[in-house]
């Protein structure tokens, strides 16, 4: 299935951003509702951080190595060994590594045994689809929804979630969501 950009405008604000089309956007969203609940994960800010460091079974020989990078804020890697590894730039803010570090969990999973196993979309280009992972696993629509209510600002629900002002306001605008004042 082919990636679509979608426009959402909020406010006078476009988003057009990475949205993975139909079954896809689906899948991709499911799965990171699916880390979430078997994490135990109840409520932001995610801790994205211990789910590399004490990583699902399904991200199997999983580890976290902690380094400047310069180049990259997070990459991911398969070893020769079959041991798996995603490094984060400690250069980057914490904002910054947390999605880096969501990003590189979905660039794992499209690596690993279980999605081979289910014959998952995309795996052939994971990155197409894991900034909007990211997005849905630190910022899940029902969360997003909730604090929208209490919060005063985009700036401030940004806290709550750990996340950069952009990338909430483009979760809000990518669910269609307005602002808050």
């Amino acid at each position: 299935m082919p990636e679509l950009r979608h426009r959402f405008s909020t406010e006078g604000q476009v988003f057009t951003g990475e949205v993975p089309s139909g079954l896809e956007g689906f899948l991709v969203e499911s799965l990171a509702y699916g880390l979430l609940q078997a994490c135990s994960i109840e409520g932001p800010p995610v801790p994205v951080r211990s789910l590399v460091q004490d990583p699902h079974p399904v991200f199997e020989r999983l580890s976290l190595l902690e380094l400047n990078l310069g180049l990259y804020d997070a990459a991911y890697r398969s070893l020769l060994n079959g041991a798996r590894l995603i490094a984060v730039d400690l250069d980057c803010s914490p904002a910054v590594q947390r999605a880096a570090l969501a990003r590189e969990l979905y660039v794992a999973f499209c690596r690993s045994q279980r999605a081979a196993e289910l014959e998952w979309p995309g795996c052939e280009n994971p990155r197409a689809h894991s900034r909007y992972f990211a997005r849905c696993l630190l910022m899940p629509a029902l969360w997003v929804k909730q604090v929208r209510e209490r919060c005063g600002s985009v700036r401030e629900m940004s806290l709550f979630f750990d996340v950069s002002t952009h990338m909430m306001a483009d979760r809000l605008r990518e669910l269609g969501l307005e602002y808050p004042e």
